[in-house]
């Protein structure tokens, strides 16, 4: 019997819910979301790799940078490392959330060091 009195009470109630993806919800201050590289930035050292704790971020020193999306923890390690140690910046995290996708492929993201013009 209560539980019928709960469900007629909460039938005229608004749903608690929201409807995602048709409405876009509120986005917390300071989420941390998909990691962005700048390569022009970014000198390649690995360092970044070295403190990443699931080992989403390989870098092969002087060559290329590369991530993987589906490993991240999204704790923004690389990010502060990058900001404060290495003093370079090269790596954000971007207040993007929505990461889906259906090839595995798709969640990885590499970048080679881009030549200098003499």
């Amino acid at each position: 019997m209560r539980l019928t009195g709960e469900a007629l009470k909460n039938v005229f109630k608004r749903p608690f819910t929201q409807k995602y993806p048709k409405v876009k919800p509120i986005i917390p201050e300071g989420l941390r979301g998909r990691v962005e590289h700048d390569k022009n930035k970014c000198i390649y050292c690995g360092v970044c790799a070295k403190y990443c704790p699931s080992g989403a971020i390989d870098v092969e020193v002087g060559k290329t940078w590369r991530y993987d999306m589906g490993r991240c923890l999204f704790c923004s390690q690389c990010e502060e490392i990058c900001k404060y140690m290495v003093r370079k910046n090269a790596i954000t995290m971007v207040m993007d959330f929505e990461h889906a996708e259906r090839k595995k492929s798709r969640l990885i993201t590499i970048h080679r060091k881009p030549k200098l013009e003499k």
